[in-house]
């Protein structure tokens, strides 16, 4: 047989039985739900964003009343005008919560409590301008005139200087961040599965079987190959959710570049993937218990927490510091890095591939490396030391 053959079968081996355990099915169901739920609920809740006012009015009011109010305010304030019959009908509706503030003759303004400062103003500034058109029109000038001397310019339009096109914002932020967190989650779980997998197929001698017909190399790379077939589907479906529901919900703007973070982020999670999972096997096959895994991979776990922790206390305060471009470039930190970076619109694209192919490069060394400490260790009986490891002689 083929060793390529075999990597498949070995590959397939591990999708199969992995892939249709219980704890992987519940465990992706359960955090898609919570992944669209995280996008959904806050909509829910917050709403759209429009701060709602009902205004009564009784007797004449300025013309365009609801129009003037809507270019005097802004985009987050809507107002509904009501007319009201008298005063009295004004103090009822307050009362019952139908308006929330009054205009009585254009005379006073009746709230229950203190009135919004913001309508207060724009009805002060409405009826300014009825009063000064009025008496436009009364010194002769058409009222078209009027209207086209007392018209407001336009509202400022706020520029962030540095962001010029448009890429970085709430939502590339979201989405980055997103993308960082399933990276570490993926990893975390999935590697876990590869440490307590290797773990299981020592303990109960089922390696030895399979080492009769295939080279320690070959299980190893099936096994990753495997593992990463499922880490990449589950990723890939939780990110389809979230959009799905974003689409639905429009809860953030996607920025331009969505696509190109998503697609560097799967390569990324593959590279990091294959890095981080080749050492939990080794770990695995080291030890002789599920203590002594968990001991093994302890380093391990530190090591993906600080890269992970880094992302927030180097990368998102300041993605574009020194210290930033570095881990980009580090390959332990770079597959938690750069989805960060790229969604907060701080990573040149030069930076993005070179540290693709760093990354990439770093999983194929690391996996080799990985493969002569698997095949020194997959055998031996107790706890093998990583030292041990890389001096015993490997399984042909």
């Amino acid at each position: 047989m083929s060793p390529m053959r075999t990597v498949g079968l070995v590959s397939r081996r591990e999708i199969r039985e992995r892939g249709g355990t219980r704890g992987y099915l519940i465990g992706t169901a359960v955090t898609l739900l919570l992944m669209v739920a995280a996008v959904v609920v806050p909509t829910l809740l917050i709403g759209d964003g429009v701060d709602e006012r009902a205004l009564g009015v009784v007797g004449n009011a300025p013309a365009d009343l609801d129009a003037q109010l809507a270019t005097m305010l802004s985009e987050d304030v809507e107002v509904t005008v009501t007319e009201l019959a008298d005063r009295d009908a004004a103090v009822d509706a307050l009362e019952e919560g139908e308006v929330d503030a009054a205009l009585v003759e254009q005379r006073e303004l009746l709230a229950d409590g203190r009135p919004d400062e913001r309508l207060r103003a724009a009805l002060d500034a409405a009826l300014q301008l009825e009063a000064v058109s009025a008496g436009l029109e009364d010194a002769g000038i058409s009222a078209e005139q009027a209207a086209a001397a007392l018209t407001p310019p336009p509202p400022l339009e706020t520029v962030d200087i540095g962001d010029p096109d448009g890429d970085r914002g709430e939502g590339g932020f979201l989405v980055g961040i997103g993308m960082t967190i399933l990276l570490f989650l993926g990893i975390q779980l999935n590697g876990a599965t590869v440490l307590s997998g290797a773990l299981e197929e020592k303990s109960s001698r089922v390696v030895e079987v399979l080492v009769s017909v295939a080279r320690p190399w070959q299980l190893l790379a099936g096994k990753l190959l495997g593992m990463s077939a499922l880490a990449l589907g589950q990723i890939a479906l939780l990110v389809a959710g979230g959009l799905g529901a974003n689409a639905v919900v429009g809860a953030f703007e996607l920025p331009p570049a969505t696509g190109l973070l998503i697609a560097t982020s799967l390569v990324m999670l593959v590279a990091g993937f294959l890095f981080y999972a080749s050492l939990y096997a080794v770990a695995g096959s080291l030890a002789s218990s599920l203590e002594d895994a968990q001991s093994s991979a302890g380093p391990l776990g530190f090591l993906m927490t600080g890269a992970y922790v880094a992302v927030f206390l180097v990368a998102v305060p300041d993605p574009g510091s020194v210290w930033s471009q570095i881990l980009t470039f580090v390959p332990p930190t770079a597959p938690f890095v750069v989805p960060a970076r790229l969604g907060l619109g701080e990573l040149p694209a030069w930076q993005a591939v070179v540290s693709v192919i760093v990354t990439v490069l770093a999983s194929f060394v690391t996996v080799r490396l990985a493969g002569r400490l698997y095949a020194s260790s997959l055998l031996a009986g107790g706890k093998v030391t990583w030292r041990s490891a890389w001096r015993g002689e490997p399984i042909r």
